[in-house]
């Protein structure tokens, strides 16, 4: 039998396929998947590859066990060595349920791929799933790299490669191929649920081709491939930019900001990667900050990006700091706050209990606070941090004592304001504990 049109993509595709690899085929039991798995076992032996079919139950419908059995089923058939992982109680909270899902598929395809000593995770998508995915990616406003769409190939985890073999392969040929070998596939409702974008734009591609081009799915796949290549061009020059704009704690601002704005965006995508997913929106109102050069802080899915003493840095969501309670300082003694030890009564500082009196406040700034600064002017607390350079992502952490009034009179790391300033004999010591020094 002739190599049929999924075998020949296969074999067309031998660098994505060395001798010597292992391939995990991941199958969901659809045709496309299918013919990808059947078409990888009989291409085996002319690639010197070894070849596993991989399946991730999610357990988000009824049957989804039965399909597990069915892809089973087709690889006893195939010969080949089959690895199942069922997911458990996915969360999609955050990125919504079918994102969530797909992260935790791959996840899941690359603990596979370990526990089948695979380098390779090949999946079917075609290029119907390409085309879908560069009108979708469009009519959301994605930019030059997002319109290079599903990429041919990517790291998975470690050293595992996820590559797509079927990218120029219309549907209709994985249909063909599993038609020819007889092979079963199953229907999963999921791929018609009219709530998925994708679903309707699938209802809507017959009108299109009809109206636009007849030849339209094979164009937008074409177009996607000028995209990667440009794409990957862009990524190069934005990672160069990054190296030279490198600081100590992050990114010069300066440098930044003069970059080309289609540089900017990808040097920011990179920068953020890992630490947060800023989108268009996101990028656009960052590469204002920096063109402006303002100070401050964006949030941003998964994170947030900060612009602090000419330097832009970003950080993770993590777990929130979790600060004591206001501590009640009613004269000499030593006061714990934050893991650190606050002592008044001894020590070189000197605090006028007439210009603060007691009881004092040891505690974390408040909005709307001020601060008495030693010239007797006040300024509200931020603005002297600002001036002072203090970074706005530890000001939460850096303690403050306010006096029985609620004025704020003295702040870690800030100049002493006047009733620190030449008191009288009857003043009151006070100094911070050596767990502090390490937030000065």
């Amino acid at each position: 039998m002739q190599p049929d049109a999924v075998e020949l993509a296969i074999l067309a595709a031998a660098d994505l396929f060395p001798r010597g690899a292992s391939v995990l085929a991941a199958c969901s039991g659809g045709p496309d998947s299918v013919a990808l798995a059947a078409a990888l076992a009989r291409c085996a032996p002319a690639l010197a590859i070894r070849v596993a079919i991989g399946h991730v139950d999610h357990g988000l419908r009824a049957g989804s066990a039965r399909d597990a059995e069915e892809v089973r089923g087709i690889a006893l058939r195939l010969g080949l060595p089959f690895h199942l992982r069922r997911l458990q109680s996915l969360d999609g909270s955050e990125l919504g349920l079918e994102a969530a899902a797909r992260e935790a598929r791959y996840a899941a395809l690359a603990g596979l791929a370990a526990e089948a000593g695979a380098d390779r995770v090949a999946t079917a998508h075609t290029r119907r799933d390409q085309a879908e995915t560069v009108l979708l990616r469009l009519a959301r406003g994605a930019g030059a790299g997002a319109l290079a769409g599903v990429r041919r190939s990517r790291a998975l985890a470690g050293s595992v490669l996820l590559v797509r073999p079927l990218l120029d392969v219309p549907r209709e040929a994985t249909e063909a191929s599993c038609r020819a070998h007889g092979l079963p596939s199953v229907h999963d409702p999921h791929n018609v649920d009219p709530r998925r974008a994708r679903t309707r734009l699938r209802e809507l591609m017959p009108r299109l081709v009809a109206a636009l081009n007849p030849r339209l799915e094979e164009a937008l796949a074409g177009a996607a491939r000028i995209a990667s290549e440009e794409d990957e061009l862009l990524e190069g020059q934005a990672r160069a930019a990054l190296e030279a704009a490198g600081s100590e704690h992050g990114f010069s601002v300066s440098q930044l900001a003069r970059l080309h704005p289609a540089l900017l965006r990808r040097a920011l995508l990179q920068a953020a990667h890992g630490m947060a997913r800023p989108e268009r929106p996101h990028l656009e109102r960052l590469a204002v900050f920096l063109l402006e050069g303002r100070t401050g802080r964006l949030d941003l899915p998964g994170g947030r990006a900060l612009i602090e003493r000419g330097e832009l840095r970003f950080e993770a969501n993590g777990p929130p700091v979790e600060l004591p309670n206001d501590v009640e300082v009613p004269g000499p003694g030593v006061y714990d706050w934050a893991g650190r030890a606050l002592r008044v009564g001894s020590g070189a500082q000197l605090v006028d209990p007439r210009l603060a009196p007691f009881p004092w406040t040891l505690r974390k700034r408040l909005p709307g606070d001020r601060f008495r600064l030693a010239g007797g002017r006040e300024r509200k607390l931020g603005d002297v941090w600002q001036a002072a350079g203090v970074p706005a992502s530890r000001r939460d952490r850096i303690p403050v004592l306010a006096d029985a009034t609620g004025r704020v009179f003295w702040v870690e790391g800030l100049p002493a304001g006047p009733a620190c300033a030449t008191p009288p004999a009857d003043a009151v010591r006070f100094e911070f504990g050596p767990e502090m020094d390490a937030l000065r």
